[in-house]
């Protein structure tokens, strides 16, 4: 086996009902469902987030959702992205679970950021740029959204919970780009929270930064006018 072959199968840690429940003690649930814990934050800081495949037959049991996740961020750094630092990958004694543990990135989420009145102009252009910068680079991130963009203490913006994404060696089709935009906008409160000007700025921003010709930035344009709408 050749060391890039290695590095794409990186090799997954057994984790045991016990040692899972010592793994677990004493740390926070962040997130559940009626399965079970989704994601924990231990005593240590670090953050465990479990997979789980619920159909017999999926993809995510050759490739699972926890080693893509872990691949997506070693890609994501050696693009310069700021994410979470992966750890370790798990698998449970049942298979139809994974998970992956990492260090979270600190910040707060441009949603939260939102419901405090929080971001201004000059952040929402920078947020703009940072989309940008995602598209040009070959990153579809299809679970963009407000409340997986974080705002650094540096200022600097970064990603989190980053299974469902795409990484390609050339820049994102115009259309991949107009979706992107789409799924961004899914949410109404977070488009409402940012505003009329935060939002002119964030376009702006991206467009200054997307190296695009006229005709994809008039596609853009056309179809998030048909998307994203405010109130006079």
């Amino acid at each position: 086996m050749t060391d890039d072959v290695g590095k794409w199968i990186r090799p997954t840690e057994l984790l045991s009902t016990e040692a899972l429940h010592s793994l677990l003690s004493g740390g926070d649930v962040l997130e559940q469902d009626e399965h079970g814990d989704k994601i924990v934050r231990l005593q240590t800081g670090d953050i465990l987030k479990i997979f789980r495949v619920s159909r017999k037959i999926s993809g995510a049991r050759f490739y699972t959702h926890a080693r893509r996740f872990f691949r997506n961020a070693e890609r994501l750094h050696q693009l310069g992205v700021n994410t979470v630092v992966c750890k370790r990958l798990y698998h449970f004694p049942s298979w139809d679970k994974t998970a992956v543990l990492y260090s979270p990135l600190a910040g707060y989420t441009v949603r939260k950021l939102l419901d405090g009145n929080l971001l201004n102009q000059e952040m929402a252009w920078a947020l703009g740029e940072f989309i940008a910068r995602l598209h040009q680079s070959g990153i579809h991130f299809r679970s963009l959204h407000m409340g997986n963009i974080l705002v650094m203490p540096d200022g600097q913006y970064g990603l989190i919970d980053i299974a469902d994404m795409s990484i390609y060696p050339w820049p994102l089709f115009c259309n991949t780009r107009v979706r992107n935009f789409r799924h961004l906008c899914r949410s109404r409160d977070d488009i409402s929270s940012l505003g009329k000007l935060c939002w002119e700025s964030l376009l702006e921003g991206y467009f200054s930064a997307g190296k695009l010709g006229g005709a994809c930035e008039s596609t853009i344009r056309h179809a998030l006018t048909d998307t994203v709408c405010f109130d006079d």
